[in-house]
């Protein structure tokens, strides 16, 4: 009995100090960026407990952030996101009773789409005339209903597990389940992942050894950043046709 007790604790002492938990959020769209920027976020110099937010409040900041200014990802939002804890992080915000934490990430910025429409425009009316012209009427767009698990500020909520040290491990990844699932996958683009950093999971991951890591994320799709559905503009009648005379 003993020589069995002293291999589980083997076992459990392996699993603890080389598990790594890993999980990864890639919306529909394409990478701009083969190489991933990577960032360690910590609570140091954070005067209260937030999300730690991906990419970066300061990224943009070259220099004071180790990253390229492009790291924000402005144009169109992220691509993937990768997100690395362990059980010593855990221990960490359990023993410190959540004022330390920590979280690896690594992010790659999605490409913008190409825009297809007419190549070049006419001469231009007089602005007289041009002001003169009935406004065209407008068409409203219906807001995407909101997820059960979606929260006021427009983020979808999950919970990502990870079991076995790292051996199982839960992603939200392309393709999605169906058109209508809250997932990363029908998003062309993130416009900005959540890490709520949550005490009770941490607790889970120590008292398990392990075992069961569960991890809180959330995202916004980039087309969601005004509440509604991105609808492309008309093509004008002569792109509708390009071919005719």
């Amino acid at each position: 009995m003993s020589k069995m007790s002293s291999a589980i604790a083997l076992i459990a002492l392996i699993g603890i100090s080389s598990g790594c938990y890993h999980h990864h959020l890639r919306a529909s769209g394409d990478p701009a960026n083969s190489s991933p920027f990577k960032k360690t976020l910590d609570s140091s110099g954070r005067s209260n407990r937030t999300d730690y937010i991906v990419p970066p409040a300061n990224s943009n900041a070259q220099g004071s952030s180790g990253l390229p200014s492009s790291a924000d990802c402005k144009d169109n939002g992220l691509y993937e996101v990768g997100i690395t804890s362990n059980w010593k992080d855990a221990a960490g915000a359990v023993f410190s009773f959540g004022r330390w934490s920590r979280v690896k990430v690594e992010w790659k910025c999605a490409k913008e789409p190409p825009v297809i429409g007419p190549r070049g425009l006419g001469p231009q009316p007089p602005a007289s005339v041009e002001a003169a012209r009935p406004a065209p009427p407008t068409t409203n767009v219906a807001a995407k209903p909101r997820d059960s698990k979606s929260g006021k500020d427009g983020f979808t909520k999950r919970t990502a597990h990870a079991f076995f040290w790292g051996a199982v491990q839960q992603n939200f990844l392309p393709p999605a389940p169906s058109a209508t699932s809250k997932t990363p996958a029908n998003c062309k683009s993130l416009r900005q992942v959540k890490l709520p950093m949550n005490y009770g999971y941490s607790l889970i991951t120590v008292i398990t050894a392990g075992m069961w890591s569960p991890m809180r994320v959330a995202w916004q799709c980039a087309e969601d950043r005004n509440g509604g559905t991105k609808v492309p503009a008309p093509l004008l009648p002569e792109a509708a046709h390009p071919l005719s005379p």
